[in-house]
């Protein structure tokens, strides 16, 4: 019976052992997965609050500085050479050159017949020194200059009065604009700064009518006087014929007259040929003006067509360019000239440039379906000036601005995944040990990607810079209640 009851006491104190034993691997297996499962748990780091709250909008670049280039080559030509699109070009640079084979035969022609008309006049000079009749010579003289005189005051009253039928023309033009335009803002379908610049243009049309009218008044009565006093040099000279003969000064006249047209017609041509060579007017960078194709829009190139008065490209300065952007109606009070504003160009990859508003528009405007508007929404044009120089950019190119709103420098920022809302209060969960403590905060102010905080619990240790905060909501099993108990 002894021996049996000894047994039983060693088989108990064996099998307390194995439980011990076992107790003790199963305490440090629990605090060894409680360590791996916080170490699991994405943290970061808490730091002194200091960001800005920006208002995220979105804008297009421009140059600030932009020299247009238009071709003044009368007609229509063909381009034969031009320079890339977005090289550095110098004032005074050959950009572009349009075909001058017409313009070259036609100077080649002006040569020749100047060449004629040198050797007329001469002759006409040998023939005039051995005339006598300088009486008859002066009578030629002005009776041709009263024939030219009339002809020039003829072309002067008709050349009046095409212009007023011209601009009457144009005044009915600008009239019907002006009405469509009236009908189309009746209708919702135009803005009325539409209809105030069809106005501007009606008033300016009818000023220059006017104008025109008064000039063709002038002609004719600058013709009556100039035919009298042409008339009176006729009588003059027909009184001097009466005491000596005229001589062929006249002819001589008329051959440096011709002389003189013909040089003036060369040198027009010359002008003409000189302007086939497009040059830069100044220093920068060269942006082709581009041509409209099924497919879409490119540069300019060889073989298209230009004619007098088309742009074909701006000299521009890429380290001087701007953002055109648009301000929402609710945010327009936010932004102000000279706020500084952070700018990212897809274009050019991540890099931020720092920018300022320059210019803040009064008035809003909506904008249209083709510039990305919608219907009933109205926006404000604000101008963000790049203080970053970067020679990549381009016009077109758009950009995504944040325009500094206010500087926040109290509290602790943590990013905005680190908050998390529970029983209508902010709570983070800071590290502690090997498990987090739910810290209730409050939250100051917050961007995009920050918050400022201070803690709500005076007895709780308060988060600190540099203390770890988790960005997703820890395991139930690795949370410590807040000083003030969970849900408080």
């Amino acid at each position: 019976m002894k021996r049996r009851i000894a047994s039983i006491v060693v088989a108990l104190i064996i099998l307390l052992g194995i439980v011990g034993f076992v107790a003790i691997g199963r305490g440090r297996h629990t605090s060894g997965d409680r360590g791996a499962l916080q170490r699991s748990v994405l943290t970061v780091e808490a730091r002194a609050a200091d960001f800005y709250i920006a208002l995220p909008v979105q804008g297009d670049l421009e140059a600030a500085h932009s020299v247009p280039i238009v071709s003044i080559c009368q007609g229509e030509t063909q381009i034969v050479s031009v320079l890339a699109d977005g090289v550095q070009v110098k004032a005074g640079d050959v950009i572009m050159r349009l075909n001058a084979a017409e313009i070259k035969k036609n100077v080649d022609r002006l040569l020749n017949e100047n060449a004629e008309a040198e050797d007329r006049v001469k002759q006409q000079e040998a023939q005039s020194q051995k005339q006598v009749q300088n009486a008859r010579s002066s009578l030629a003289k002005a009776k041709e200059g009263l024939r030219l005189a009339l002809v020039e005051a003829q072309a002067g009253i008709e050349k009046a009065q095409a212009e007023v039928t011209f601009l009457e023309k144009e005044q009915d033009v600008a009239q019907g604009q002006l009405d469509k335009r009236k009908r189309l803002l009746d209708e919702r379908l135009l803005p009325i700064t539409e209809v105030e610049s069809a106005e501007d243009e009606l008033r300016d049309k009818r000023f220059a009518l006017e104008t025109a009218r008064r000039t063709l008044e002038r002609a004719q009565v600058d013709a009556n006087t100039t035919q009298h006093l042409r008339e009176m040099d006729v009588e003059t000279a027909e009184i001097e014929l009466a005491q000596a003969e005229a001589n062929l000064v006249t002819s001589v006249a008329i051959a440096q007259r011709d002389l003189a047209q013909k040089q003036s017609d060369l040198a027009d041509a010359q002008e003409q040929l000189d302007s086939t060579e497009v040059k830069a007017p100044a220093s920068g960078m060269l942006l082709l003006d581009e041509s409209w194709e099924e497919e879409g829009v490119r540069p300019l190139r060889v073989g298209d067509r230009v004619w007098d008065g088309r742009r074909v490209a701006n000299i521009i300065d890429p380290t001087q360019m701007r953002l055109n952007c648009d301000i929402s109606e609710a945010d327009i009070e936010l932004v102000k000239v000279g706020q500084a504003a952070q700018v990212r160009v897809a274009a050019i990859g991540s890099e931020t440039l720092i920018g300022r508003v320059q210019s803040v528009d009064n008035l809003a405007r909506e904008r249209s379906i083709w510039e990305g508007g919608a219907a009933g929404s109205k926006a404000f044009s604000a101008v963000i000036q790049l203080v970053s120089k970067d020679r990549r950019l381009r016009p077109g190119m758009g950009g995504a601005v944040d325009i500094l709103l206010e500087r926040v420098r109290e509290g602790v920022a943590v990013p905005l995944e680190a908050l998390f809302l529970q029983d209508g209060r902010y709570l983070v969960y800071r590290a502690e040990g090997e498990a987090f403590r739910e810290t209730p905060v409050n939250v100051l102010k917050r961007n995009n990607e920050l918050a400022a905080v201070t803690p709500v619990e005076s007895g709780a240790p308060p988060l600190r810079k540099g203390d770890r905060v988790a960005c997703v909501r820890p395991p139930t099993a690795l949370v410590l209640a807040s000083a003030r108990g969970r849900g408080k």
